[in-house]
């Protein structure tokens, strides 16, 4: 019995946080990864690792036990939403794509939100899926929480949520999403601006030319043929960005441990 009350404390805090990891990271964190499946995966990970999970003393099953449960949520969803954050930038990219495309209306149905987003967003959010999993972009993730505890000690009562320091990292990431979303995006963003700067010269200068009747097509075929052209730039592209993902997640977890 002395036994089970001082292993419980430490497996339900491993759950708590993965369980909040999952629930907001990418991959794990859509919809159509069933919730059953989400908190599964969590328990069993918590049952074969918290065994490893260094600890300095005793976790007390107590009225400060709420504190412990409150900062793993806490410490998971933070580190989830940093790694989400950076990915959801590849959709704020397609988005920008559209509204350049003249697609912006024809949205789709994103299975990974529920929400409504552009075709082109849809379409780069697959591939960057497709290549996430291709890298085993998901066990680095899972290796990356679970490594968290040396950094984040789990008997401690709270984390450095309020520092300076991780305010300026979260600042930091969401900056990192748009200058992201900005770079996949400027050259179809570009290409059909000449494509418009183009057409705007010929319908000043052939009056009798219809450029409302031609004009959208014409971009269509131009947008199409710079997807094809710039595809092998998109993927080199996504390498950079899972690498800022990873490299920002390790920041802010040395820092909500108050060791960055």
């Amino acid at each position: 019995m002395a036994s089970l009350m001082l292993h419980l404390p430490v497996l339900l805090l491993v759950f708590v946080r993965l369980t909040a990891f999952f629930v907001s990271a990418p991959f794990f964190s859509q919809r159509g990864v069933p919730n059953q499946f989400k908190v599964g995966l969590a328990l069993f990970m918590a049952i074969i690792s918290f065994g490893s999970v260094p600890l300095q003393g005793a976790v007390p099953l107590d009225l400060t036990f709420i504190l412990h449960v409150i900062k793993e949520a806490l410490v998971g969803v933070i580190l989830g939403y940093i790694c989400e954050l950076i990915y959801v930038s590849v959709q704020v990219a397609g988005g920008m794509m559209d509204m350049q495309m003249g697609l912006a209306m024809a949205n789709v149905i994103d299975p990974r939100t529920g929400a409504y987003v552009p075709l082109t967003g849809q379409f780069k959010n697959v591939l960057a899926m497709l290549y996430f999993l291709s890298i085993n972009g998901h066990h680095m993730l899972i290796h990356g929480i679970i490594s968290s505890y040396q950094a984040i000690p789990l008997d401690t009562m709270w984390a450095a949520f309020g520092s300076e320091q991780v305010m300026w990292m979260a600042v930091k990431v969401f900056r990192e999403m748009f200058l992201s979303a900005f770079m996949m995006a400027i050259p179809i963003v570009v290409s059909l601006f000449l494509v418009d700067l183009s057409l705007g010269i010929i319908a000043k200068s052939v009056p009798q030319f219809n450029i409302f009747v031609v004009g959208l097509p014409i971009k269509l075929l131009a947008s199409f043929l710079m997807l094809m052209v710039v595809m092998p730039a998109f993927l080199l592209t996504l390498s950079g960005l899972f690498e800022k993902m990873f490299r920002s997640f390790a920041e802010m977890m040395k820092l909500l441990g108050g060791t960055g």
